[in-house]
């Protein structure tokens, strides 16, 4: 005995499109916005200030390189979560103490 085939659905003719990925903006670029007005503080004959603006930014980086999932923070993860922190938080505090500890010149 042999039993008839079960009807198919009709197929439908029209191409499904993919929804479109929604990507968050990456961190990175609050980052490096932030190390950019440094550097325009610093062009600006305000190095000291422009110097902290850019530990700053690097004090920011580790804060959302602790804070946000891999996925979510982007060009942020390099290595381990823990050893990005640590370096980004170094070099934040090396700048900030070369700023301190650098006569500067009064252009005043």
């Amino acid at each position: 005995m042999t039993q008839p085939a079960p009807e198919q659905p009709p197929v439908d003719p029209s191409p499904v499109q993919p929804s479109p990925v929604r990507r968050s903006p990456d961190p990175l670029l609050l980052v490096l916005a932030g190390v950019a007005f440094g550097v325009g503080l610093m062009v600006d004959h305000r190095v000291q200030v422009g110097l902290y603006v850019c530990a700053a930014s690097l004090v920011l980086a580790a804060m959302l390189r602790l804070a946000l999932r891999p996925r979510a923070a982007g060009n942020l993860v390099v290595r381990s979560r823990h050893v990005d922190v640590a370096v980004l938080l170094a070099a934040a505090v090396a700048i900030a103490v070369l700023a301190a500890i650098t006569p500067f010149p009064s252009l005043g």
